[in-house]
């Protein structure tokens, strides 16, 4: 295309010379390299009038645009394709990693955060890697073209451009720098303002009836400043590069046309049509010069974000958890705490302390006490969320740090106090992690877990969307859906963790009624806080703080175990009152 000028000045201001006899007589005495290249060129260009040598031009110059743009096309729908490519399997990867990790990361980690790192972080990484793919590749080589063909043109008024580039790159390093360092900063306020809007999101119940709107809004408010104070910073530093190196370039054109221009009109340098050519090819290094700068820019911003992005998916835990290769289909014989200790990262005093206990095969055991004692580290140990930091937890004899995985996962279910139920369809909910369900199975886990006669009742029947975590149920209907799920699921291991807290009366005894069905020919662990769902327990254990202070069962422990007729006579005077 910089070629073409030659040629359109030549046919327009010396007809003479625009044929293709005048520009092959023209090579005598020419440079070796730009003879060779006119040489092959001119047959392409030139021809025998100059009325033909211009039809010509007009239709090469037609032709090429028309392919520029056809591979300027492929080009951007290749680029496209890639570039969302990688970002789709960075979010897949990413996804997969945080699913991946213990539950001591979400401890002391916040969702927003997480949230921020797979959207707002991958995202800026997305415009990285697209200058980085299509303009750090194109730019580079419209530049060496570029300034090739300077070098051909005038190799001494090349050489002079060249000795102020370094000073140009330095710049460009220092501000690279500068936003280097805001986009860490922004990416991190941006973190928080997720952190804070989820937090209101979730918890507007509680920020509505404790009249703290305000106070929620202000606290988003003073970081979203935070955040666009950071911007600005990074916005005024990256804007400042471009006027910068843009006059830079434009000081290096003028010097350098005044220059050349001088030697041709005095007639010591170029020919007017070379000189020309130099002109409008150094007009056209300057854009991808410019380009190039500011690309490099958003490189720097962009690595900020990349920082985050590998520092999460490179994070392994201090203490992994371990996993076997022994698969496990049933209990034969029983389930064996042996001396286990557990101690949370962060904290001095042990949750779990020397605990030992057996669990035989069907029997349903029961831990209670008061809250902080362990119960649910107990029952989160047994299901592989921690490992214990000392002692050991086996099944007939085989170290559950020796059992696989998945195997395990398969084996047991686990019915919370908290319900945690997804955004999808009763139906996905009941079935969940199972990609061929079986609808007669799915309605009879209902019918068990007395929940069928409302999920008939629903306007969609069993493909009603139950909301963000349940919402549009009842605090009984989510649990008895969560029942269903442990039915369906058909575990050998059933872990209850106070199912039937916090419910009415009439809740109560319908989950305790689908309980009562789900636990039948099953191995039961449950902590218990109201100790009349448990008396009928084959063991029960009285925990405080870590410690197994009294087993036995129900009647024994009246008896014989203080602590347990404390917390037995506490619950029936508070009934008492209640009644």
């Amino acid at each position: 295309m910089v070629y073409m000028v030659g040629p359109a000045l030549t046919t327009l201001f010396e007809p003479e010379g625009a044929t293709i006899t005048a520009q092959l007589t023209k090579f005598t005495g020419s440079g070796a390299f730009k003879a060779r290249l006119s040489e092959f060129l001119a047959p392409l260009i030139y021809r025998n009038t100059p009325i033909d040598t211009l039809f010509n031009f007009c239709i090469l110059l037609l032709i090429i645009v028309f392919v520029k743009n056809l591979f300027r096309y492929i080009q951007n729908i290749t680029t496209m394709l890639l570039l969302q490519s990688v970002t789709n399997d960075f979010r897949k990867r990413m996804f997969s990693k945080i699913l991946d990790l213990p539950l001591a990361f979400f401890h002391s980690t916040k969702t927003g955060e997480l949230i921020s790192n797979v959207i707002s972080d991958v995202q800026m990484m997305q415009n990285s890697i697209a200058v980085t793919v299509v303009d750090m590749v194109r730019d580079p080589l419209m530049m060496t073209a570029y300034y090739s063909f300077l070098m051909i043109i005038d190799w001494k008024l090349t050489l002079m451009l060249t000795i102020v580039a370094p000073i140009v790159v330095g710049f460009m390093s220092l501000i690279g720098k500068f936003l280097r360092r805001y986009g860490t900063r922004m990416q991190e306020k941006m973190a928080e303002l997720t952190s804070v809007l989820q937090e209101g999101i979730l918890g507007i119940r509680v920020v509505k009836a404790f009249g703290a709107i305000k106070f929620e809004s202000d606290k988003f408010n003073r970081i979203a400043d935070k955040y666009l104070k950071n911007l600005m910073k990074m916005y005024r530093v990256n804007r400042l590069a471009n006027p910068f190196n843009e006059g830079i370039a434009v000081i290096m054109a003028v010097a350098i046309i005044w220059f050349a221009g001088k030697r041709v009109l005095i007639g010591t340098g170029s020919s007017p049509t070379e000189f020309m050519q130099y002109v409008v090819t150094l007009l056209l290094l300057m854009e991808p010069i410019k380009s190039f700068a500011d690309k490099f820019n958003r490189v720097q911003q962009g690595l900020a974000a990349a920082k985050r992005v590998f520092g999460l998916l490179d994070l392994q835990p201090k203490i992994p958890l371990p996993n076997g290769n022994i698969k496990i289909v049933k209990i034969k014989d029983r389930i064996a705490f042996k001396d286990v200790s557990f101690q949370y990262t962060g904290t001095d005093n042990y949750a779990v302390s020397n605990f030992s206990l057996e669990i035989e095969h069907g029997q349903i055991v029961a831990l209670v006490g008061h809250s902080g004692g362990g119960k649910s580290t107990i029952a989160d140990l047994l299901a592989r969320f921690y490992i214990p930091t000392g002692g050991s937890i086996s099944v007939d004899g085989v170290d559950l740090r020796d059992i696989d995985k998945n195997s395990w996962n398969d084996f047991i279910s686990i019915v919370t106090q908290e319900v945690i139920l997804f955004n999808d369809t009763i139906t996905a909910n009941i079935a969940y992690g199972d990609s061929s369900s079986d609808m007669k199975e799915i309605s009879e886990a209902a019918r068990v877990a007395n929940a069928f006669e409302f999920i008939t009742q629903t306007p969609a029947k069993f493909n009603t969307f139950i909301g963000d975590r349940g919402t549009k149920l009842s605090g009984g209907e989510r649990q008895r859906i969560a029942i269903a799920r442990a039915i369906y699921r058909n575990p050998q291991l059933l872990i209850l963790d106070e199912a039937t807290s916090s419910l009415d009366s009439l809740s109560e005894k319908l989950v305790q009624q689908a309980i009562d069905r789900l636990v039948e020919g099953r191995t039961v662990l449950v902590i218990a806080h109201r100790l009349s769902t448990i008396i009928h327990a084959h063991k029960i254990v009285v925990l405080d703080k870590g410690r197994k202070i009294c087993e036995g069962v129900h009647y024994e422990l009246l008896e014989k175990c203080p602590r347990y007729r404390e917390l037995y006579e506490m619950q029936f005077e508070n009934n008492q009152i209640g009644n």
